[in-house]
């Protein structure tokens, strides 16, 4: 039941009970398939967690996290390691947190707190379906048929269907628009091709699915180099999930980002997925293109990616898959960077024309779809 303190709203309320007293507990609810990356949630929780300092002293915080793996809710807990001024916990969502697993002691009562004020929420009148669409659009501003129902995880022929019928509420329109300009000296340009953008209402849904309250930045999670959008480069990067997934019909890919942060590393990925592949936990990194630089560079920037690539999922315990997509003469130039590789590590390569094709993996190896 969400509940409303102040400008802010809350997932639930709890009293939990501790040797004859109570705890005074609002729970946030994160679902690891709402189209987010789970790095991006520290700006709307230290907003929630100003508003408990001045309207409820004494409150404590249960960050509730909805996963079907572990990595999502692992790096949930990284990106609030720095803590809150109020004790917290982090826990799945199908486990009630005990009283000495937050951060601190939280104040205890000698009754239960008064419940604050639940409110209607008007959310449910959405489709689950309809909300995917919505966050994907929210995230990446604008794009195709196609590449919404990747981000999504829906089939095509469904995306289309429910981008309509947001059209008909108005939550999102089919437009041709105006280009993100890099260079704001340039005059503008329009998009090469209409794409579906969210409406003013759309969005304020999808920040409200994402317990987003009003005055708070989330511009961070959006999808980076705006001025990219209707490329082959950001088309290939959006339908990243939907390529893994029709390569890997047997395998879980549970969902990703195009062209989105990582915490503590230098580079990004073009896209992130991640799911379950041969029962390990998987992060799969995509890189594409490269064709506008020279064999050397190649070289040196996938040793580079691929380095960092390895960091970053050493340090948050998931395999990985290194995946590039592009010409093969750069696949060429690129292969001969991806060596001793360990075995938690896969690279594969393919040539960005073959969409929905990718090798066989192969832990600790090098694979190559046709040259």
């Amino acid at each position: 039941m969400t509940v409303r303190l102040g400008d802010v709203t809350f997932s639930d309320w709890i009293s939990l009970k501790y040797e004859g007293e109570y705890t005074d507990t609002f729970i946030f609810h994160i679902d690891a398939l709402n189209g987010l990356p789970p790095f991006g949630y520290r700006p709307l929780l230290q907003r929630l967690v100003a508003e408990l300092n001045q309207k409820r002293p004494g409150a404590s915080l249960w960050i509730r996290v909805e996963s079907p793996g572990e990595w999502y809710l692992m790096a949930v807990k990284r990106s609030v390691t720095r803590g809150f001024s109020i004790p917290y916990v982090v826990t799945p969502s199908d486990e009630t947190p005990d009283y000495r697993k937050f951060s601190f002691r939280s104040r205890l009562f000698s009754s239960s707190p008064p419940h604050p004020p639940s409110m209607d929420d008007d959310l449910f009148r959405f489709s689950q379906e309809e909300l995917k669409c919505l966050q994907v659009l929210t995230r990446i501003r604008k794009g195709s048929d196609d590449e919404v129902a990747s981000l999504a995880g829906l089939p095509e022929t469904i995306t289309c269907d429910i981008l309509q019928r947001l059209q008909k509420s108005k939550m999102a329109v089919l437009k041709l628009g105006e280009k993100f300009q890099k260079d704001k000296s340039k005059p503008k340009e329009m998009d090469p091709y209409p794409m579906w953008h969210p409406t003013r209402p759309g969005v304020s849904v999808a920040l409200r699915s994402w317990g987003a309250s009003r005055g708070v930045d989330f511009s961070d999670v959006k999808e980076l180099n705006p001025h990219l959008i209707g490329t082959s480069h950001r088309t290939i990067s959006r339908k990243w999930l939907a390529w893994l997934r029709s390569a890997y019909p047997r395998e879980q890919i549970w969902t990703g980002w195009s062209e989105t942060k990582l915490s503590g590393i230098s580079v990004f990925p073009d896209a992130l997925a991640w799911g379950n592949i041969q029962g390990y936990e998987t992060l799969f990194w995509l890189e594409v293109g490269d064709e506008h630089k020279r064999r050397e560079q190649i070289e040196d920037i996938t040793i580079k990616r691929l380095n960092q690539a390895r960091r970053f999922c050493n340090r948050t315990g998931v395999r990985l898959v290194y995946g590039q997509l592009s010409l093969n003469w750069v696949l060429n130039a690129a292969r001969w960077s991806c060596v001793n590789l360990s075995d938690d590590v896969a690279v594969i390569l393919e040539n960005k024309q073959r969409y929905g094709k990718l090798p066989m993996l192969e832990w600790g190896k090098l694979s190559a779809g046709p040259q």
